[in-house]
C-alpha cells in the first residue's frame, strides 16, 4: 500500500470522526477506504474513457495530417531537399579541388627545391674530398690556433667545417 493512500486514509478518518460520522477510530477508516476505493474506481473509470475518446481524435489527426501533404507538397519539398545535397556536394568539391591544387603546388615547389640542395651537396663534396687529408690535420690545430677567435665570428675557412656534417643524408 502506498505511503500517501494510507496518510489520505487517516486524515479523512480523522474529519469523519470530528464530524461525528463514524462512532470510533475503526469505523471511520473502513469508511475511508470505502471512499477511496470508490474514487479510484471512478478515476480509473473516467481515465479509461479519456484513453478511448483520445485514441480515435489521434486516429483521426494522422489521418488527417497524412492527407494534408498533397502531392505538390511533397514534389517541393523533395526538392528542396536536393538543391541542399546538391549544394553540399558542390562545395565538398570545390575545397577538395583547392586542397589538390595546393598539393601539386607545394610538391612542385619542393621539386624546385630540391635538386638545388642536391646540386650543392654533390659540388662540395667532391671539393672536400680533395683536400680531406689536409682537413683532418687541420682541424685539430685550429681551435688550440684560434684561442681569440670564435667560430661563430666567422674566422674560419672553408676547410675548417665539413659540409657533411650540416647536411648529412644518410648516404655514405
Amino acid at each position: 500500500m502506498d505511503v500517501e493512500r494510507i496518510q489520505k486514509v487517516n486524515n479523512l478518518a480523522l474529519d469523519l470522526m470530528r464530524q461525528g460520522l463514524a462512532p470510533d477510530r475503526e469505523e471511520a477508516i473502513t469508511q475511508a477506504e470505502k471512499i477511496f476505493k470508490e474514487r479510484d474506481t471512478e478515476d480509473y473509470a473516467n481515465l479509461r474513457e479519456r484513453m478511448e475518446d483520445s485514441q480515435p481524435k489521434q486516429e483521426q489527426q494522422q489521418q488527417s495530417s497524412e492527407k494534408e501533404l498533397s502531392q505538390d507538397e511533397i514534389k517541393n519539398i523533395l526538392h528542396k531537399n536536393k538543391e541542399f545535397i546538391v549544394k553540399t556536394f558542390k562545395s565538398m568539391q570545390e575545397k577538395i579541388d583547392f586542397f589538390e591544387r595546393e598539393m601539386s603546388f607545394l610538391k612542385s615547389k619542393v621539386n624546385s627545391i630540391g635538386p638545388k640542395v642536391k646540386e650543392v651537396i654533390t659540388n662540395e663534396v667532391p671539393a672536400q674530398s680533395q683536400g680531406s687529408g689536409q682537413q683532418q690535420t687541420e682541424q685539430p690545430q685550429a681551435p688550440v690556433q684560434s684561442g681569440n677567435g670564435h667560430p661563430r665570428s666567422g674566422n674560419y675557412a672553408e676547410n675548417d667545417v665539413s659540409i657533411e656534417k650540416f647536411f648529412y643524408m644518410g648516404n655514405k
